[in-house]
């Protein structure tokens, strides 16, 4: 479908799937630092499960096991490649609403419904699928942290892009549902 569709449906389809690698990456950082800062007040400095280090070491456990809570040099450079690795999911997940559900969303409500069910569905599917696969620890089915990280990625993560994409869309200004 192009932009020059006749219909108003057409026009606004078309309008919507319109999106640039500057909202992705405005809405993958924003998510990115929302999520790690939570994990940070949440694990560090409430449940004192991990310092800033281990932290990031433990999402790099996920591709290289318990060898990513090295010290030294070593565990400097596991907690960057954690760090790496939260970014870069972040930048997938973005992408990934960007291309498949952002198409679908014409008002801001649509917006934070969407983006509120897509975050608690990557909170799932990051502890359902990823984290067992790479063999990292992750938190029992519905237990207070796997609860409170459900919301966290729901408000904090699918909301944010939702949201940012759904502003930075081109041609979004005066747009009816």
């Amino acid at each position: 479908m192009t932009t020059h569709s006749s219909s108003a449906g057409g026009r606004r389809l078309a309008r919507s799937r319109r999106w640039s690698w500057r909202a992705v990456l405005v809405a993958a950082l924003v998510a990115a630092v929302a999520d790690a800062a939570f994990a940070f007040v949440a694990y560090v400095l409430i449940a004192h499960r991990f310092n800033f280090e281990t932290l990031l070491q433990y999402i790099a456990s996920g591709a290289l096991g318990n060898a990513a809570f090295a010290t030294g040099p070593l565990g400097i450079a596991t907690a960057t490649l954690g760090f790496a690795i939260h970014a870069t999911l972040a930048v997938v997940f973005t992408v990934f609403y960007a291309l498949i559900i952002s198409p679908w969303v014409h008002t801001p409500a649509t917006a934070c419904v969407l983006g509120v069910a897509y975050g608690a569905g990557i909170w799932v599917f990051m502890n359902a699928v990823v984290l067992p696969l790479g063999g990292a620890a992750h938190e029992p089915f519905l237990s207070r942290y796997y609860l409170a990280f459900g919301v966290d990625h729901a408000l904090l993560v699918g909301l944010p892009i939702a949201l940012i994409l759904y502003a930075m869309v081109p041609g979004r200004t005066g747009e009816r549902a």
